[in-house]
Order: C-alpha cells, then structure tokens, then sequence
C-alpha cells in the first residue's frame, strides 16, 4: 500500500505576474484540498530552494509564472534536488519564454510564424541601421519576459526607440516583430491532445492592451471557424507544442486572418490555471471540470533524466529518488 504523497504547490515567484500566480495557486490548492490530498502552498522567493529542502514534499504542482518560475530555472532545481514537478521540463520551458527561441524553433519545423528579429540593448544607438528596411507597424516585446507585456505597436522609428528603451528595462534583448491585425485565438493542449480553439477578446490587437489585471478575466469563447481552418489550427498548435518538447499542459497562441493563412504567436507552457482562463475553460467545453483537470495535471508530474542512472521508478506518480537530505556527492568509482 502506497504512503500519500505530499504536494506542494509552488506559487507567487517574481514577474509581473506574481499576484495572478498566487490567485491560480490558491485554486489549485483548494481543488487538491477537496480531493483529499496533503497539500501544502509555497511561496517562490530567493529561498525557496531552503523552503523546497525543508519542506519535504514529494511532488510539486507548478503556478508560477514568468521569468524564474516558467523559464527552466524553477525546473531545473526541482530536477536537482529529484522533485518530480507538473508541466514542461527545463529545456522547453526555457525554449518557450524567449520568444526569439520560439521562433527559432518553429521555423526549423516550418511552422508560420511572423517575421521578426532580435535586438540586443548594446545595439539601442545604432537602431535605423539594424532595422533597416524591415518596415512598419511592428510589434516590439521583450524577448524573455512575462506574457502581460503582450508588446508595443509602433508605426515609425521615433516610436520604435522608445518601444525598446520600454523592452530594454525588463530584458536586455528585445523582439521587433512584424505586426499582423487578425482574430487572436488560444489553443490548450493537454499532454499532447489539442482541447479545441479559444477566441480570446483582447484591446487592440493581439499584440496590444494586455495588462496584469485583466490576465486571467479575459473573454472568452469557443472561436467560430470553418472546419477546414479549425484542423489547420488544430494541427499547427499540435506541432508548436511537440516541436519545443512541452509536456502537460500548454497554451499555443495564434492570429488568424481572412488576408493571411494561420501564423503562431507564442507558446505558453505554464498556462495560467484560473476556472475562466482559456484552458480550464476549453477543458470545461470537453466535459473536464477544474478539480478533474488539476487532478490530470497532477497526474503527469515527472522528472527528466538527463544521462542519470535511476534504479527507482515513477509509479502512479510517486517517484522515490535519490534522498534529498543527503548533501554529500556520492564518492567515485
């Protein structure tokens, strides 16, 4: 007979979007509270390695968001310290905050993705030249930072300069994308499985108008499509998602046009996990409510080996690693 587990949600972090993480962690530890699990909320702060150390939980259920929560790093010490954790790995997680990566990624799988290039702040003073005749409106975003900066349209070179020195002061590489006017939709995949399509009602544009406290209380509903460009939606988000190497859940943004064909924003591998944001709310559309669907998360929480022998498995989600009390290396044979 298996002990239970104890899970820690892990919640709060440092991007902007700290105050909505700790809204979902909240929902996430009640829905597992209602299940009958020993779960426990731990706020991610510079010590949250001491606090992961000290309080001995056997899983973690990820809520944070942003930069140190979503970008591998939060992955990655879970990974050392053997804490099987929900959602995407190191790499992918990591692949799938910096939007310059991103796109990387998609076009060595040919998936549409709008024209963009990266710029670094040490390139600010010489801006005409590396834009060149690239052309405007353009959308400008800082590369690695948090979704709520969804970016900064701009129509002419002054606004460029001051769109960078905004994207500068959160990251020092900045994304200036071609800007594509389009029905913006949001596609949650689930271990793998594309749930359907969302039309998410946004200020402007897709690129324009997102702010911290709207994520989350956004609009909205099953988009309308033709059956023909809902599969190729369908499909395109499918492949986003297996070619950054996601695991668990997913958000793969699009923009869609009668002028244009499908083309692929971005792909959020910690989805934010409230009742009304898009995922819950398509899981709800297929008859999976929120505390099913944490649950299912739940369920997937793993770690990565990365060349490690591991002579213990992971069995109905429990995972008996190395003992993360020892802090001496095992000696060399």
């Amino acid at each position: 007979m298996s002990c239970a587990r104890k899970i820690g949600v892990l919640l709060g972090g440092f991007s902007l979007e700290r105050e909505v993480s700790i809204r979902a962690g909240e929902a996430i530890v009640a829905a597992l509270r209602k299940a009958g699990h020993d779960v426990h909320a731990l706020f991610v702060d510079r010590h949250v390695d001491m606090a992961l150390r000290q309080s001995g939980i056997d899983v973690a259920f990820l809520a944070v968001r942003g930069r140190y929560g979503a970008d591998g790093c939060l992955q990655g010490l879970l990974e050392m310290l053997a804490i099987p954790y929900t959602g995407s790995g190191v790499l992918a997680s990591a692949l799938a905050m910096n939007r310059a990566k991103t796109k990387d990624v998609l076009r060595l799988h040919n998936l549409p993705t709008a024209p963009a290039y990266p710029i670094r702040s040490q390139q600010q003073d010489s801006i005409s030249e590396v834009h060149g005749a690239f052309g405007f409106p353009v959308v400008v975003r800082p590369v690695g930072a948090t979704l709520l900066f969804g970016g900064t349209l701009v129509h002419d070179e002054m606004e460029l300069e001051s769109a960078l020195e905004s994207a500068f002061a959160l990251d020092d590489e900045a994304l200036v994308e071609r800007f594509l006017q389009g029905r913006p939709l949001s596609v949650p995949i689930l271990d793998g499985q594309a749930l359907g399509v969302v039309e998410v009602s946004r200020t402007g544009s897709w690129a324009v108008g997102r702010s911290s406290g709207a994520r989350g209380h956004e609009v909205c509903a099953p988009a309308r499509l033709s059956s023909a460009r809902e599969a190729s939606v369908l499909r395109l988000a499918s492949q986003a998602y297996q070619a950054l190497g996601c695991d668990g859940p997913a958000c793969v943004e699009m923009v869609v046009s009668e002028r244009f064909n499908e083309i692929i924003v971005d792909v959020d591998s910690a989805p934010l996990l409230l009742p009304g944001a898009p995922l819950p709310r398509m899981a709800h559309e297929a008859g999976v409510g929120f505390d099913d669907l944490i649950e299912e998360i739940l369920a997937g929480a793993r770690l990565r080996a990365h060349g490690i022998r591991r002579n213990r498995r992971l069995d109905h989600g429990t995972f008996e690693g190395p003992d993360r009390r020892a802090t001496a290396a095992p000696a060399a044979h």
